[in-house]
């Protein structure tokens, strides 16, 4: 991993990576015997009137079959519960399979000036939408005037607008119909990373001609629309159809190879194949060859695990199986007619905890925002036990960091307040003022004693249920509610959370450099799971105009983290400040991790171009490095 971006600033002298395999003029595309069955009755193009001029060209070893439905599940409707979402991520560059290099995927190619503060990227000609409608340059405007940039807009939604603050001093222009200009006030190398970055929704790009209808600077009848489908206004309106996350109701089209067609009344999702997909094998087949994906909504990870078992699924993984049951996955692979793969992780931790900076109980306030209180809170966490009863002994112990092949990373990190030391706990917590009462409960310097609610989804059940045992056990008394992940992001939105556990990914270098260091850092990220500062975020969002200033310190951090985002990879500079930033993190807890166990992979037997191992983070996009549009089904 620590080779990825050195190898895409070397791969930038070249003007763009590896080219694509072009076919000899005349050769004929393969297809579906679906679509094919469409060519034949009048009611779709031929396959190379629905292909670019040049499309994709699948580095997939086998060429595979056409047909079949991939199953999947999910815990609920919304994004990064589901063990299909990431098959469906297309970026503008294609991670390999290798996590260390990547080659123009959605482009056909471009170039970066040498200051980088200019990108221009250039289309696939002839590249169309999944309803036929050509993909062009005004799509990447669109998105950037009209959604981005759009005051009306952005603050109504709640997914798909990836690092606004970047936009805010970025243009993007087009040059002619498949040509887009990206500019920067300031260098911006980190934009080539972010380039790779795959995503189910879209990026920097959204479809004009269908989002014009519902948007009210290109139809007066926008406000009309809206009061007819149950919105208070069109600006609503617009962002339920523009928000192409998996919580979305709306059909519109997409450019990735399963495009959403039908929710059925139990909340299962339906995707069918994208007949204008723009890849295809080595052969010249068009993928993906796969019919159809459904992901089928479970109750919980229990019931994933017998369909499992019972063969009812066709792969899980990237909403986490437990390592505590990979040896009953191993026992039923035969019955399951599945294999089972441990792959690397480039999670900072499984599990992480936070604190709410920004609550309204002053006392939890001046509690959570003191670093003492977070050491005393790790090292009330008994990690060993955590690593023996949930993962069997297979985690690495660790504190909320990046991975320890990040170029500045020190080893003290991964080691820092990771003991297990209750008296030391109990220590800290004194100092603060916090007295013992009778029952054992610490009270707070105002004499209430503690009683935290710790929420999470299902996924941190297991882990949460253990640590708020081992606070409560130190005199925190800690309750674990589990919430529906919506509803738990809607209460951080409202800074209702006190504390929370989530997932700590995103940090690997790659990300960290691609403006995601605001993932570790409280008070400005976005991410509403692990996020612990929804009023500072606001305060930064709003250009100061709403939310609540935070400390200078935390401005000052802002400021480093930005700068760094604009520093040549590998050089002294960059080094230096990132030392800096993380060193800053780290000391400050504002993160408490516990452990990084291997990924447990489940992949049916009967899956050609699957893959059998590899790094399986959200860094590199879950499955998307693996070739998933070139997934096929035996025969």
């Amino acid at each position: 991993m620590k080779r990825f971006l050195s190898i895409l600033m070397a791969a930038t002298l070249l003007l763009g990576l590896l080219p694509a395999a072009s076919f000899a003029e005349g050769q004929k595309y393969g297809e579906s015997p679906l679509l094919a069955a469409e060519v034949a009755a009048g009611t779709l193009p031929a396959v190379e009137d629905r292909l670019p001029m040049e499309p994709y060209v699948s580095k997939a070893e086998e060429i595979g079959v056409y047909g079949g439905t991939f199953r999947g599940a999910g815990f609920g409707p919304t994004h990064g519960q589901l063990d299909t979402e990431g098959m469906r991520f297309v970026g503008l560059l294609r991670i390999l399979p290798d996590a260390s290099t990547t080659e123009p995927f959605i482009l056909k190619d471009y170039e970066i000036n040498e200051d980088f503060t200019k990108y221009t990227l250039y289309l696939r000609e002839g590249m169309k939408w999944s309803d036929g409608e050509p993909f062009t340059a005004d799509d990447f405007v669109f998105w950037y005037e009209d959604i981005a940039t759009n005051e009306d807009v952005y603050p109504t939604l709640t997914t798909g607008i990836t690092n606004v603050s970047m936009w805010k001093d970025a243009k993007i222009e087009k040059d002619g119909d498949y040509t887009v200009i990206v500019t920067f006030n300031s260098s911006m190398p980190s934009f080539l990373t972010k380039m790779q970055k795959g995503n189910a929704n879209n990026w920097i790009w959204a479809p004009k001609h269908y989002l014009m209808q519902y948007h009210a600077k290109y139809n007066d009848k926008a406000e009309e629309i809206a009061k007819e489908e149950g919105y208070a206004n069109w600006m609503l309106c617009f962002a339920a159809h523009a928000d192409r996350g998996q919580t979305s109701k709306d059909y519109g089209p997409d450019i990735t190879p399963f495009v959403l067609y039908n929710i059925d009344t139990d909340g299962n999702k339906y995707f069918k194949r994208n007949p204008y997909y723009f890849v295809v094998d080595k052969a010249g087949n068009q993928l993906p060859y796969i019919d159809e994906q459904m992901c089928v909504i479970v109750q919980d990870s229990q019931t994933r695990t017998l369909k499992l078992i019972n063969g009812e699924l066709d792969a899980a993984g990237e909403n986490p199986l437990p390592v505590s049951d990979y040896t009953l996955y191993k026992e039923n692979e035969d019955k399951g007619n599945y294999n089972v793969y441990l792959f690397d992780n480039s999670r900072g931790s499984d599990s992480a905890f936070t604190f709410t900076q920004t609550l309204k109980d002053e006392t939890l306030r001046s509690l959570f925002t003191n670093v003492t209180f977070r050491e005393a809170m790790s090292l009330a966490i008994d990690r060993e036990m955590i690593n023996e009863t949930l993962y069997f002994g297979l985690a690495t112990i660790r504190q909320a960091v990046p991975p320890a092949n990040t170029s500045f990373y020190e080893d003290w990190m991964g080691d820092y307040m990771i003991e297990y030391d209750p008296d030391g706990a109990k220590e800290r917590l004194e100092s603060l003022g916090c007295t013992m009462g009778g029952d054992g409960i610490y009270l707070m310097p105002d004499g209430k004693p503690f009683n935290i609610i710790l929420e999470s989804t299902e996924e941190f059940a297991a882990v949460g249920e253990m640590v708020a045992e081992m606070w409560t056990a130190v005199g925190v008394k800690t309750t674990f509610k589990q919430q529906e992940r919506s509803y738990a992001r809607e209460r951080f939105a409202t800074n209702e959370r006190e504390a929370q556990v989530f997932t700590f990914d995103n940090v690997a270098e790659p990300s960290l450099y691609a403006e995601h260091f605001d993932k570790i850092c409280p008070p400005f990220s976005e991410n509403t799971e692990i996020g612990q500062a929804p009023l500072w975020a606001e305060w930064f969002n709003s250009n100061g105009e709403k939310g609540e200033e935070p400390p200078a310190e935390i401005i000052e951090l802002r400021e480093k983290i930005y700068k760094f985002c604009t520093l040549q990879q590998g050089t002294e500079e960059y080094l230096t400040l990132g030392r800096e930033i993380l060193t800053y993190m780290t000391k400050q807890l504002y993160f408490i991790g516990t452990t990084v166990a291997p990924r447990v992979i489940i992949l049916n037997r009967n899956l050609g171009n699957a893959p059998t191992e590899g790094i399986f983070a959200n860094d590199y996009n879950f499955w998307y490095p693996f070739n998933c549009d070139a997934w096929y089904f035996k025969q």
